[in-house]
């Protein structure tokens, strides 16, 4: 999140001046970089999807992260933006669903409140940031800011 908004300033001030939008833009940032863009799951049964048969005991890998990018689904979809307001994958769904989701999205918005308040504006440091390597979770885990 940090990243996002300091690649769109503008939407970051917005977000400064006015924290009800916290909630919108925390679902947009979770549509366009969903932090668990890939999951695996097996077949239970044998089933047929868009004339493919698929053999109970099969492992399909779930692209959620393209999925939110879904161009008939999301307007332009490779644009950042806190109003947008549309549903996303990256909670799962059905009975996958993350039931983690609520205080997940809670935490975020009371984080984006407190750094918002003390810290409007910010820099990334680059040089000194660093990619998590996993191999499900996309996100850092170093992202040093400057901050004004």
């Amino acid at each position: 999140m940090g990243q996002l908004l300091a690649e769109h300033p503008d939407q970051r001030r917005e977000l400064a001046e006015n924290p009800s939008l916290i909630p919108l833009a925390i679902e947009e940032v979770l549509r366009y970089e969903a932090p668990s863009p890939v999951q695996a799951r097996t077949v239970a049964r044998d089933i047929e999807c868009r004339g493919t048969k698929i053999p109970e005991g099969s492992i399909m890998l779930l692209l959620n992260g393209s999925a939110n990018r879904d161009e008939r689904r999301f307007p332009d979809a490779d644009r950042f933006d806190i109003h947008r307001g549309a549903a996303h994958l990256s909670f799962g769904h059905g009975l996958h669903f993350c039931l983690g989701s609520a205080l997940a999205r809670m935490q975020a918005r009371v984080a984006l409140e407190e750094v918002l308040k003390r810290w409007p504006d910010w820099e990334i440091d680059y040089t000194n940031a660093t990619k998590a390597h996993t191999s499900s979770v996309r996100g850092w885990s170093s992202l040093p800011v400057f901050t004004g």
